[in-house]
């Protein structure tokens, strides 16, 4: 090989080793990460400026000198550390604390190469650190936050558990007890359907597909569940999708409401026999009142069997039996009825009609406040009819000084609201709230029953009755019914 051949190869080295050598310079001073390079004898030989405003080091201030952001405690096993990487590993990531000129330590994470000659043999170290502070702090919070939740979870009074596809994967020692497990590592590894008793089987499994599928949590359910002895008891949970372990699972809560299903079936049962009594001492009431009249006028009749007044009196009484009788009935189930569309302004009009007479002896002017053929609701016309006459006849015997009973009808929304505003002497907020409970009555002739069998008539036919009075001034009674949309 010729010597101008040579010399034409060195000059072509030197000139790509100067332009490797610009690119790292610019790598590092545009690099956010603090960057170093140290000879094999771990002396400073550059520094960029991310690394002086990391370290608080200026170039001119280390350059030549050991290292000096290695604490005293790390230095043994960074020392075997950089005899590694000159060996040919390569650290990335590698976290450990390093040292400032103020002397504060900070985490970092170090990424070390080696960089080599011409002669691919070892000649310096690079090092690359990230401050990882922040993240560290973060780590240690979130450590310390697990800890804490997991050491409320390990004393909660309720049983909380973690499963995935089924099978358990964490519980609290409160479920273990609850399951009847003697320790909770027995139970680590089991299927929940295991503890599921068959009647809520198919819901549970919906709700697992909900919170699975869906990742949403799901509400407070009672179901029943089975211990390891066979032993039923109820329960109420709450579960919501987690990720456990860095996948996702469920974890569910769960209380045991054993003994408050007990106590709630007492109260119920307490309650009935209170009402039944309650009951039993208004209808007797009620019926005692008009059989003493009968058998009073009875008895005279047997004096006097030519009085045709006692036998007329005996009658009228024995019908308020009948009335009252019938009254009861109809809060039994109903037997099928057969529900059509129903014209509201045509069975208004005949309710009127029926009531004109007693309103005119009471000085009571009724007022139709809406068009013909208004709206169209679903029902049963009897039913509704019965309803509306009951509201009615209350008005007029609250108004017996006379006065106006307006009837209105209007929309809102898809329903219609049939008002019957009266002039009465109006009712207290008081007695409002009785309203529609047996034997409680706004008349001193009433039993009270109409208006509880008119709740019941509204509430079968989708709506509801509201109350609105004013003493002195009258009261507002608002039928609200679901409009038909097929008649529209």
């Amino acid at each position: 090989m010729s010597k101008r051949l040579v010399n034409y190869g060195q000059r072509q080295m030197g000139e790509q080793s100067e332009e490797i050598t610009e690119q790292l310079k610019s790598f590092m001073e545009n690099n956010a990460d603090a960057i170093s390079i140290v000879d094999l004898e771990v002396k400073t030989l550059q520094v960029n400026s991310a690394f002086e405003d990391f370290f608080g080091w200026k170039n001119d201030e280390i350059i030549g000198k050991p290292f000096p952001i290695i604490p005293e405690f790390l230095k043994e096993s960074v020392n075997e550390l950089h005899s590694q990487v000159r060996e040919g590993e390569q650290k990335k990531g590698f976290e450990t604390v390093r040292q400032r000129k103020d002397g504060q330590l900070i985490n970092v994470s170090i990424s070390l190469f080696t960089i080599r000659d011409n002669k691919n043999e070892p000649s310096a170290l690079a090092f690359v650190y990230r401050d990882i502070t922040d993240q560290k702090l973060a780590e240690a919070a979130l450590k310390e936050s697990e800890e804490r939740y997991r050491s409320l979870v390990e004393v909660s009074p309720e049983a909380i558990f973690v499963h995935r596809n089924g099978v358990i994967e964490y519980m609290n020692p409160m479920g273990a007890k609850m399951l009847g497990m003697d320790s909770v590592d027995d139970i680590i590894g089991m299927s929940v359907f295991q503890f599921v008793h068959p009647d809520s089987l198919e819901t549970v499994k919906k709700r697992i597909k909900i919170m699975r599928d869906d990742y949403k949590s799901v509400d407070l359910l009672e179901q029943k569940f089975i211990r390891l002895d066979g032993q039923e008891f109820y329960g109420e949970t709450l579960g919501l999708p987690i990720i456990y372990k860095d996948r996702p699972a469920i974890q569910v809560f769960c209380r045991d409401i054993t003994e408050r299903k007990k106590t709630e079936e007492i109260l119920c049962k307490s309650n009935m026999l209170s009402a039944v009594g309650q009951m039993a001492a208004g209808i007797a009431h009620e019926i005692r009142n008009p059989l003493t009249t009968v058998k009073g006028f009875l008895q005279l009749l047997r004096e006097s069997p030519d009085k045709k007044d006692y036998l007329e009196m005996t009658v009228n009484e024995v019908e308020k039996i009948e009335i009252l009788a019938n009254e009861f009935l109809s809060l039994a189930e109903p037997e099928a009825k057969v529900w059509e569309s129903i014209q509201l302004t045509d069975i208004l009009d005949s309710v009127i009609m029926l009531a004109e007479f007693q309103a005119i002896i009471n000085d009571v002017e009724i007022i139709k406040e809406y068009k013909k053929n208004f709206a169209w609701v679903l029902g049963e016309p009897t039913q509704l009819k019965q309803v509306f006459t009951n509201v009615v006849n209350n008005a007029i015997e609250a108004m017996p000084k006379g006065g106006k009973l307006h009837i209105q009808l209007k929309y809102e929304g898809e329903s219609i609201v049939i008002s019957f505003i009266d002039q009465g002497s109006g009712i207290s907020e008081e007695r409002i709230k009785h309203l529609g409970q047996p034997f409680y009555s706004t008349t001193e002739k009433g039993t009270g029953l109409g208006l509880m069998v008119s709740t019941k008539i509204i509430h079968e036919h989708k709506g509801e009755i509201q109350f609105s009075s004013e003493l002195g001034k009258g009261t507002i009674v608002d039928i609200i019914l679901p409009i038909d949309k097929n008649s529209q």
